[in-house]
């Protein structure tokens, strides 16, 4: 078959064009990021960035040591992991993976070009050598579908990574509290242990002094000797929880040195809305929406496997020589085609369907455990509050006057040593269980804005991190 030059030279640009079109696509994960941004700041209130050594970076290292300068609070805590953790930099490089993988979608197969001498056709091709171009054709036809499955694994991932920097949020709040709760009892214990020292420092001058017998005495310092292990124990249990929220931040270094206050806070007047909060949760969860967007692509997976099982792979071809008696070219085409006689692609296709029933699973399984965890976090809330509003109103002040009834009665001698003991260890046992409670409260409502997906209270637009002064 005789062509001239100008139709295989009009085919060969067409495809070159392909080619080049289907080459454009950029790996930049930047749009994705961009998103996941948004949907932190909508949900968190905090300012998310990416550290991948741009002069945006300098700025956020600044900000964080800005952070660090003052006394730490939650949400700078928050802030800070969102800025500094390593943890959060390994999740958005899953953004750069899924953006390649779209990229990839979108290309075509390169063409394989071929070579070669033939004896038997060294009578009709001077020389006897030909070449060849070979593109594989169903590549072609099914691009589109191929950057669809792309594209919504791309939107999966980039929820999947939103809900892994929420969670690093959450988790950043809880060691907060843990850590703040722990610096309140190192400090009560500490004024608790001075206190039993200076006690058994004037028992021994009054035991010396004959005032004294040796039980009172022993009595005495067998105390300051109990609350300075308390002491110990509570501060070794703060630098615990000191070093938690460093690997949540990713701080290390001079940047371990923050301070932090000693008191947690109060509960909040009164307590926001809880009602609708599992509906809300289902439609503001990022995994859910995650889970929801792998399902579908497992279903463009599914429908793409089955509408090729019997097509098999298509090559087209184009060969090429020059005729011995003339300056024309030769061109012949070329078709193979597989025959899908042994696989039909039986196996790869019962894989997704069965992958496609395992996400649908996934996803029902994960709206019920939402469900149940927001109901669970909710019950935790409200009783913990009343547990902190009976101890603060109550307990502790009821415990403040028994000491002070005991004391007195002490000093008139209507009551012994270990009474009045006791009943200050009853004091420190109530304050210990209000400081326990309070901290409950607050870890229980972060476990309930992290079951719904959001804060409890509206949420302020995070703002860009700016340099600080």
């Amino acid at each position: 078959m005789h062509f001239g030059l100008h139709r295989p030279r009009k085919a060969l640009a067409t495809v070159a064009a392909l080619l080049l079109l289907s080459g454009c696509a950029s790996t930049s994960p930047s749009g994705a990021f961009g998103d996941v941004r948004t949907d932190v700041a909508k949900r968190s209130g905090h300012d998310l960035r990416w550290d991948r050594n741009t002069a945006e970076d300098e700025e956020a290292r600044r900000a964080i040591d800005g952070l660090f300068a003052k006394e730490l609070t939650v949400d700078a805590a928050v802030q800070i992991a969102l800025l500094a953790s390593p943890h959060v930099r390994t999740k958005l490089e899953d953004l750069s993976i899924a953006q390649a993988d779209l990229v990839q979608a979108g290309l075509l197969k390169n063409p394989v070009f071929s070579i070669g001498q033939t004896a038997w056709e060294s009578e009709h091709i001077d020389p006897n050598v030909f070449v060849s171009i070979e593109q594989d054709f169903l590549d072609i036809v099914t691009m589109p579908a191929r950057k669809k499955i792309a594209k919504a694994e791309l939107e999966a991932t980039r929820l999947d990574v939103g809900d892994a920097v929420l969670e690093l949020a959450a988790e950043v709040r809880t060691a907060f509290f843990n850590a703040q709760a722990a610096s309140q009892v190192v400090a009560m214990r500490r004024l608790v242990a001075e206190a039993a020292e200076t006690s058994a420092e004037i028992a021994k001058r009054q035991h010396d002094a004959g005032n004294m017998n040796d039980l009172s005495l022993a009595t005495e310092q067998a105390l300051a000797a109990e609350t300075g292990l308390e002491r110990a124990r509570a501060e070794a249990e703060a630098a615990v929880a000191r070093e938690e929220l460093n690997k949540r931040m990713g701080a290390w270094g001079p940047r371990t040195n923050w301070i932090i206050s000693q008191k947690l806070p109060e509960l909040p007047p009164v307590e926001p809305p809880l009602e609708s909060l599992e509906s809300r949760a289902i439609a503001d969860r990022l995994d859910i929406e995650a889970a929801r967007r792998q399902v579908q692509a497992l279903d463009s997976a599914v429908s793409l496997a089955k509408a090729t099982r019997w097509t098999g792979s298509i090559t087209v071809g184009l060969q090429a020589g020059r005729l011995r008696n003339s300056k024309h070219l030769s061109f012949g085409p070329s078709v193979s085609v597989e025959v899908p006689l042994f696989d039909q692609r039986q196996a790869a296709i019962a894989r997704l369907e069965a992958m496609r029933r395992q996400a649908d699973n996934h996803l029902q399984e994960l709206a019920i455990d939402v469900r149940a965890d927001v109901r669970s976090a909710r019950a935790r809330v409200q009783t913990a509050r009343t547990i902190v509003e009976t101890y603060a109103k109550v307990v502790v002040p009821l415990r403040e006057r028994i000491v002070a009834l005991s004391q007195l009665h002490y000093d008139a001698m209507l009551l012994g040593v270990y009474q009045l003991i006791a009943a200050k260890q009853s004091e420190f046992d109530a304050y210990r269980t209000y400081i326990d409670a309070l901290r409950d409260y607050w870890l229980a409502r972060s476990d309930l804005e992290r079951a719904i997906g959001s804060r409890l209270e509206p949420v302020r637009p995070a703002a860009a991190v700016k340099e600080t002064p």
